[in-house]
C-alpha cells in the first residue's frame, strides 16, 4: 500500500512536520488537525505553510490531543499530512496538430497513478472499519439476547 498520508502528535511547541510521500502540487497536500471528534480541514497560509517541499509549518503550534480526542483517535497523533489528487481534469491536455510531450503524458500517468493509490487506501481503510463495525454489532447482539433473556427471567420472577 502505498503511503498516501503521514499522521503526527501535537505538542503545543513545535510548528513542523514532515511528510514522506511524493505530490504533483502544493494544492493537493491536505493538511488536517483532530478536534473534539472530527478532523478540521486547514487552510494553506492561514493555518501553515510549506516550510520546504516536505514539510508543514503551522502558523501556531498544534496543542497535544486531550484525553477525550486520544480515546477517539486511539493514539496521540492529531495531525494528518495526506494527499488528495485531483481526479476532475488531466495534469496536461492534447490538442489536434500540437506535439505530444513525454513531460505531459508523464504528468497525465503520474496523476492516474496518485489518484488510484489514494483510491486504494480508502477502500482499505473502508474495509478495514467495515470489519471493526461487524464484531461491535456482533458484540451488540449478544448484549441485547443477553439481556433479553435476563429481561424473561426477571418476568417469570414477577409472575
Amino acid at each position: 500500500m502505498a503511503t498516501t498520508e503521514n499522521l503526527h502528535a501535537g505538542d503545543a511547541s513545535k510548528t513542523k512536520f514532515s511528510f514522506t510521500f511524493p505530490y504533483i502540487q502544493e494544492a493537493d497536500v491536505k493538511v488536517y488537525l483532530f478536534v473534539t471528534d472530527a478532523w478540521v480541514l486547514k487552510t494553506l497560509t492561514t493555518h501553515y505553510t510549506f516550510a520546504n517541499a516536505t514539510t508543514i509549518q503551522f502558523v501556531s503550534a498544534p496543542a497535544a490531543a486531550d484525553s477525550d480526542e486520544q480515546t477517539a483517535l486511539g493514539d496521540t497523533n492529531n495531525i494528518k499530512i495526506k494527499r488528495l489528487t485531483d481526479s476532475d481534469s488531466l495534469s496536461g491536455t492534447f490538442y489536434p496538430g500540437s506535439a505530444i510531450r513525454s513531460s505531459d503524458l508523464n504528468d497525465n500517468f503520474t496523476q492516474n497513478l496518485y489518484v488510484t493509490q489514494e483510491a486504494n487506501n480508502n477502500v482499505t481503510t473502508a474495509t478495514t472499519d467495515a470489519a471493526a463495525a461487524v464484531v461491535t454489532a456482533d458484540a451488540a447482539v449478544v448484549t441485547a439476547d443477553a439481556a433479553e433473556t435476563t429481561a424473561d427471567a426477571a418476568v417469570v420472577t414477577a409472575d
